[in-house]
């Protein structure tokens, strides 16, 4: 009995850390305040494995201002229209634990740099470390880490220094000028010569005092526990924790971190309170297919008053003949004006006969639909309804609907299949409806539909209509 009341409980353990795990995560990176009571947030979300969940808008996000809901966003776009700089140190073990991948974790390096967008002038670095730390690239544009990227070679060193070479990378990023984005991907099986969790959280506490995120991928697959403590770093400093299963997992999550960076959200606000001067805490909400995840809470200190651009005016002497010719200039409107009466008046003239207009048919009201003509066939649908890919791996590809009912999804038992990883696996449906019309239904996707750059539910499709799904495009299309 004893022994089954164990397993019974580890059980329970199991399933309660798993779904913990498989809870999507938004972090609050930062926050500007410079222009109050217009507040902009730095946001990544993410779901349980790591991946950035996409294709959010402003109506999905919330400000939580001193545990008060002040309302939703104003305004939303993703880190890669921002065109800001973003400074990347990636720092990799290198230690013979890490032999049978680090092939795999020059990939995701490479990965990182081609993410880097060089028009806004790009910062990264690349550490390796064991015994000691080696500086395999500095901080330079991208390309060049790409070039030194083969540098990163196994060190036998028997001791971990994995603090010291994270030291490094903090005091290297702090060179980087304030207010730009700067962010530290950590990889490692979480080993150091000093295992004290107050050693992992004071270097966390260092990087965020210092604006620096550190994003953490851990690797041990037969001693999973020793990744504890890079859980320590990601968490003190407001970066996201990933971990890999197996070796074949290293590439795919360092291309989470390359996605990450791309598609944070720079969220915007409107807040209806007077600047102070004071520390408030900032929080941020986000409807996230049927849960509401709450981010960190940051403090921060406001103004002492409100943003409000001064507008100099000149001051002019007074125009007195401006305001004379006005006057003379409506006098002679009202003269002339009058003129015109009394002269319609003494001047009959007959009235031009206009031809009878023909109305036009009155058409049901609402918008119109795409749809079949009707040919007196009761219950006749549309003769054909397709849509075309404009995005995505299927780009110029077309797809024919079914009469009555077609699933759309990455799923194999979809009557569409789309291969975007972005996408869920009964994504949506397209119905035809009595009228003859074509309705697309959301069945509950993890990332939603947006037609026409607005998020919906459902939606009765014209033609020429654009939606997206996942990271897919597509156009509308029906003949009757």
């Amino acid at each position: 009995m004893r022994r089954a009341s164990w397993a019974a409980a580890l059980l329970f353990i199991t399933l309660i850390t798993s779904g913990a795990q498989a809870a999507d995560r938004l972090k609050l990176e930062r926050i500007d305040v410079q222009r109050w009571p217009t507040v902009q947030m730095y946001l990544t979300l993410v779901d349980g494995d790591g991946r950035p969940i996409a294709a959010r808008v402003k109506e999905d996000f919330r400000i939580i201002l001193d545990s008060a809901d002040q309302g939703a966003a104003t305004a939303v776009k993703t880190f890669d229209q921002t065109g800001e700089p973003v400074n990347v140190i990636v720092v990799a073990q290198v230690t013979g634990a890490m032999n049978e991948v680090i092939d795999d974790v020059k990939k995701g390096v490479r990965a990182i740099a081609d993410t880097l967008d060089a028009k806004t002038k790009p910062k990264m670095a690349l550490l390796g470390y064991a015994a000691e730390t080696k500086r395999v690239a500095e901080l330079s544009p991208p390309a060049d880490v790409e070039a030194a990227v083969s540098g990163l070679t196994i060190d036998e060193g028997i001791e971990v220094h994995m603090l010291d070479a994270v030291r490094t990378a903090i005091d290297l990023l702090n060179a980087v000028p304030k207010g730009e984005r700067k962010l530290i991907v950590l990889f490692a099986d979480g080993v150091d010569v000093n295992q004290e969790k107050k050693a992992f959280t004071a270097i966390g506490r260092r990087a965020q005092e210092n604006g620096i995120i550190i994003d953490t991928i851990g690797y041990a697959p037969f001693e999973p526990a020793k990744m504890k403590s890079l859980g320590e770093l990601s968490k003190a400093s407001q970066g996201n924790e990933r971990a890999c299963k197996g070796p074949g997992d290293v590439t795919a999550q360092f291309g989470n971190v390359a996605d990450e960076i791309k598609k944070q959200y720079l969220v915007t606000f409107e807040v209806a309170l007077n600047a102070d001067g004071k520390v408030h805490a900032f929080q941020a909400i986000v409807d996230a297919a049927g849960h509401n995840p709450y981010s960190t809470t940051i403090d921060v200190k406001i103004p002492e008053k409100n943003f409000h651009p001064k507008v100099e005016t000149k001051k002019e002497g007074t125009r007195w003949w401006l305001w004379l010719l006005v006057g003379v200039g409506g006098l002679a409107v009202i003269l002339f004006l009058a003129w015109l009466i009394f002269r319609e008046k003494d001047e009959p003239f007959e009235a031009e006969v206009a031809p009878p207009v023909v109305a036009p048919s009155p058409t049901p009201g609402g918008k119109q639909r795409t749809m079949a003509l009707d040919t007196g066939a009761p219950g006749k649908t549309p003769a054909l309804g397709w849509i075309v890919a404009t995005s995505g791996r299927h780009a110029n590809q077309t797809f024919k609907f079914k009469p009555g009912r077609t699933l759309v999804g990455t799923g194999p038992d979809c009557d569409i299949v789309v291969d975007d990883q972005f996408m869920s696996a009964h994504h949506c449906e397209v119905r035809v409806e009595p009228n003859g019309s074509y309705k697309l239904v959301d069945l509950g996707s993890t990332n939603g539909i947006v037609v026409n750059d607005k998020k919906v539910r459902e939606h009765e499709l014209v033609d020429n209509d654009l939606f997206r799904l996942g990271r897919t495009e597509f156009k509308f299309k029906s003949i009757s």
